[in-house]
């Protein structure tokens, strides 16, 4: 049997009061479990800050239960893009989520599965919704999905780290996934965090 467990590590940084403009070393360990042997990975983090330009999504958006976000996700995106071919709709980027809550005191969250489109394209029943431009801090990574948790915690500390406070939607974007009948290993995600103001 195979586990797998995520954790964060700030080396450097945090944990040792970094100042000024240096920026802490940080990195994700997984120590694998598979038959009663541990293997501890790392996977150094890289931020960017980039600024998005104004962006047409087609999306469909649900409140739910946090124990049914991946499933509505998977089986919503999919049927999307099946959606979007079939009217002949071209995307203009990767499929992507767009996430308005995530309570884990009540146990739900908002959330929509989102094609990047042009501002005119209509697809009903999906609504077309547009986002303004805005900064953004972004954190890509490759491999499965099981790290995303890490992932969102790591991107979370580094916003506050830096003084900013998050805007909402946040957004995943899936440049390879399960729609590239390719290996979760091969798998890349960027996670981005538009910036709505410095924490004063």
């Amino acid at each position: 049997m195979r586990k797998v467990f995520w954790i964060v590590s700030l080396l450097g940084g945090l944990l040792s009061g970094c100042t000024g403009d240096q920026a802490p070393k940080e990195e994700i360990l997984s120590v694998e479990e598979t038959g009663g042997e541990e293997q501890t990975n790392t996977l150094e983090l890289n931020y960017e800050e980039v600024m998005l330009p104004e962006r047409h999504y087609l999306v469909f958006q649900q409140e739910l239960s946090l124990l049914d976000m991946e499933g509505f996700l998977a089986e919503e995106s999919s049927a999307l893009r099946q959606a979007a071919r079939a009217a002949g709709v071209a995307p203009l980027g990767p499929p992507t989520s767009l996430f308005y809550k995530w309570d884990t005191d009540t146990g739900r969250g908002e959330a929509a599965v989102a094609l990047p489109v042009t501002a005119e394209t209509k697809l009903p029943p999906y609504v077309t919704i547009s986002l303004p431009a805005t900064k953004a801090l972004s954190l890509e990574f490759a491999g499965s999905y099981d790290r995303l948790s890490a992932m969102h915690f790591a991107l979370d500390a580094e916003m506050q780290r830096r003084g900013y406070r998050a805007q909402m939607p946040s957004i995943e974007e899936y440049p390879v996934g399960p729609q590239d009948s390719v290996e979760e290993a091969e798998f890349r995600t960027r996670i981005l965090y538009p910036i709505q103001a410095p924490v004063e």
